[in-house]
């Protein structure tokens, strides 16, 4: 006997809803959605919430609208949103003068990037250092930013720490987590998917060598130098990345910078996408465990993107996932 159940979705200021994209990304700072519906009376800046699944929707997406479109001949209202973190995408640190910028001196990744999200007024945020622990601004410079985004300061840390950022809308705060993205020790799985237990409609299974990195460079504060390598049996010759910042300002900031980020790239790139049946408790950087017959893959995986859609051929979630 086949069962069916009854799709739901809501949007806060939205009727006759005809579609939903939301799309998170560990790559990403912020998480992004897009609601088409009939009539609405949400207006720009107005903080929205998205829900989606079967009977009753469950949330997946609060933050804020920034653009509205209404279209003709279909009549549709495109909605677009985007989470607390758009704050920092949007605020742009410009200092009345040049010559005094943002400043931290002898400061923690985690004190910094606090202070930094302080200026677009999120105050909210939790980390677990990282380890090297990487300590900004220790000579008399200091630590500066300026003519740049809080985002993209913020990522800057983020990418040299071997940290990521996202918004945690359940708990209410900016996680700052030192997370590699694929599966670590300690990860546990949260439940496996097959063909025969999960819906899934397509898959993809990727393996190659377009992102591994066996050699990283690191150029400092002049004249600061540092570099790791080592050896990886998939390259047929050595693929190197060049790190360049005046923030990397001390020996040993450039040596841990080589150090953490030939951890993380000097590996094979791999990665499954797939579409599968959807479901709303789904998130980016959720451990799963794929087993699929035809791609011959048989391991845990870490949810490195995940996209919610709801339109007329039903709800879907599609995922990129990375072992």
């Amino acid at each position: 006997m086949t069962t069916f159940r009854a799709l739901a979705a809501s949007a806060t200021g939205c009727s006759d809803i005809r579609s939903i994209t939301m799309e998170e990304s560990f790559s990403q700072i912020t998480a992004s959605c897009i609601v088409e519906c009939d009539t609405t009376t949400a207006s720009l800046g107005d903080a929205i919430s998205v829900g989606l699944g079967y009977d009753t929707p469950t949330n997946i997406f609060s933050g804020y609208i920034t653009k509205i479109e209404r279209q003709r001949p279909d009549n549709i209202i495109r909605i677009t949103a985007f989470d607390e973190l758009i704050k920092a995408v949007n605020y742009f640190i410009a200092a009345d003068d040049p010559e005094a910028p943002f400043q931290r001196n002898n400061i923690t990744s985690l004190a910094l990037i606090t202070d930094l999200l302080a200026l677009a007024s999120i105050t909210s945020v939790t980390s677990t250092e990282p380890s090297p622990s990487f300590s900004w601004g220790t000579n008399e410079d200091g630590a500066r930013f300026n003519l740049q985004s809080v985002a993209d300061a913020i990522g800057f840390i983020a990418n040299i720490t071997g940290g990521a950022i996202w918004w945690d809308a359940s708990a209410g705060r900016v996680e700052y987590q030192y997370r590699k993205p694929y599966v670590d020790a300690g990860d546990t799985p949260l439940a496996t998917w097959t063909t025969a237990n999960t819906a899934i409609s397509d898959i993809t299974y990727h393996r190659g060598t377009e992102k591994t990195r066996n050699v990283v460079k690191i150029y400092g504060k002049s004249p600061l130098t540092a570099s790791a390598s080592a050896s990886n049996p998939y390259l047929v010759v050595d693929q190197a990345i060049i790190i360049a910042h005046e923030l990397l300002d001390t020996q040993q900031i450039c040596n841990d910078t080589a150090t953490v980020n030939l951890a993380l790239l000097n590996r094979l790139d791999e990665k499954i996408e797939l579409t599968r049946e959807g479901d709303p408790t789904i998130r980016a950087r959720q451990i799963y465990r794929i087993e699929e017959n035809f791609t011959g893959f048989s391991d845990d995986v870490f949810l490195y993107r995940v996209s919610h859609m709801l339109n007329d051929s039903g709800f879907y979630t599609s995922v990129t996932a990375i072992p």
